[in-house]
């Protein structure tokens, strides 16, 4: 009697620990460590994800394709986001063919890790997901990708070429923002969309070569490119956005179409080697300091659609010497020109209306000022710079003279003459 009780709570006990064992599986939070990989386990699907371990992964890492938790067979099919962020002690990972899916950040801040082959079921990549990892140099990526999203490779410092998957229409915000050592980049001819500041600060790309159906690039997608040599626009761009090229300081030869319409402000901000620019007719506005400080620009003609040159525009433009403004010219906004110190005779429209504050500004080459109005321009006090107006001469449409000799600002100019014609 004694022994059929002993037996009695042994098989009660067992049933116990094997309820408390499946109940414990079907729990949705439920973690399970196996070869140090952490998992999150869903019972009822047998399916496991890889998460992020209560201590920082390091060294060679593999994931299974299956993993045995309580004798239940679980697959592996995702891994979660932020799973190996922050891991710089990861030095490499191998990722099975069965994942289907990677969380954004899933590898984000892994310095360690130098090379990645993505499973060929994965058709996104998500956002963040190799940002920061600063030892990566090749990243292995399945032809099956459709999609990127942003920030993919931000910082990735020693990424130096790259070919984008055949798949993907658009290069994101920021994917390759402070890759410094990128060279080459091969952008396939579906691409439709280059994102804001997609590869800003790549200090080491010299060309890139965009596909002609390109109709969209984000503000400062190339900005800080200190290498990059020469540009050509797709045909289907109508915008040169805000900061395009901003401190591209080898920037030489850019190529416009005509179905360009707009330049926004600081677009060639600092691009100190640009030393020509055909503006066409087709642009109808130019931004705040579009132009500023490049300093190697020789001449400018302005395309008879602007109605005005707006502040700063070609400011600090050191070596312009002519500038031709179009009969259509209404304004030259403030310091437009200020700084241009080998600009020497300018031909002011008919059409000009106002001249703001420091436009000409220490430009003190400016002897020569031609207008044929017979009313004088508004200015501004300080639109021109001491010496131009204490050296230099205004040519006035012959008749005219007295005008602006009467004028409360151009009368502090000390030569205002006649024209002989």
């Amino acid at each position: 009697m004694k022994t059929l009780k002993t037996n009695i709570l042994m098989l009660l006990a067992l049933a116990f620990c094997a309820q408390a064992g499946a109940i414990d599986i079907k729990l949705k939070k439920d973690r399970a460590t196996v070869n140090g990989v952490t998992y999150a386990i869903n019972a009822k699907k047998q399916t496991a994800s890889v998460v992020k371990g209560q201590e920082l992964y390091v060294g060679d890492i593999v994931i299974p394709e299956k993993v045995e938790v309580d004798s239940v067979t679980l697959y592996v099919e995702d891994i979660a986001m932020g799973a190996f962020k922050g891991c710089p002690g990861m030095t490499s990972v191998t990722i099975p063919e069965c994942i289907t899916k990677i969380g954004s950040s899933a590898f984000e801040g892994c310095s360690s890790l130098t090379e990645v082959t993505i499973p060929s079921r994965i058709q996104e990549l998500p956002n963040d997901l190799f940002k920061g990892c600063t030892s990566l140099t090749k990243v292995n990526l399945p032809e099956g990708i459709k999609k990127m999203s942003s920030s993919v490779f931000e910082g990735c410092k020693s990424l130096m070429d790259f070919d984008l998957p055949s798949g993907i229409t658009e290069v994101p915000s920021s994917t390759f923002a402070e890759c410094s050592e990128l060279r080459h980049v091969t952008i396939p001819s579906g691409v439709k969309k280059i994102g804001t500041s997609a590869f800003e600060n790549c200090a080491s790309l010299e060309y890139i070569d965009l596909p002609t159906g390109i109709s969209s690039i984000g503000s400062s997608a190339f900005k800080g490119c200190n290498s990059l040599r020469e540009f050509h626009f797709p045909s289907g761009v109508s915008v040169i956005p805000a900061n395009l090229f901003k401190g591209c300081v080898e920037l030489k030869a850019v190529e416009m179409s005509n179905a360009i319409s707009k330049i926004e402000h600081d677009a060639f901000n600092g691009c100190s080697s640009l030393d020509s620019i055909y503006l066409s007719n087709s642009i109808t506005a130019i931004g705040n300091s579009a132009f500023e400080n490049c300093s190697s620009l020789l001449k400018v003609r302005v395309p008879n659609s602007i109605r005005e040159i707006s502040g700063s525009t070609f400011k600090g433009c050191a070596s312009l010497r002519e500038i031709n403004f179009p009969n259509s010219l209404l304004k030259i906004g403030n310091s437009a020109f200020e700084g241009c110190s080998s600009l020497a005779a300018i031909v002011l429209p008919v059409s000009l209306k106002e001249i703001g504050g420091n436009a000409f500004d220490k430009c003190n080459s400016l002897m020569d000022i031609y207008t044929n109005s017979a009313t004088p321009v508004k200015i501004a006090s300080s639109s021109f710079g001491k010496a131009t107006m204490k050296e230099g001469i205004v040519h006035v449409k012959k008749g005219f003279a007295t005008n602006y000799n009467l004028h409360k600002d151009w009368k502090k100019f000390l030569n205002i003459i006649n024209m002989e014609n």
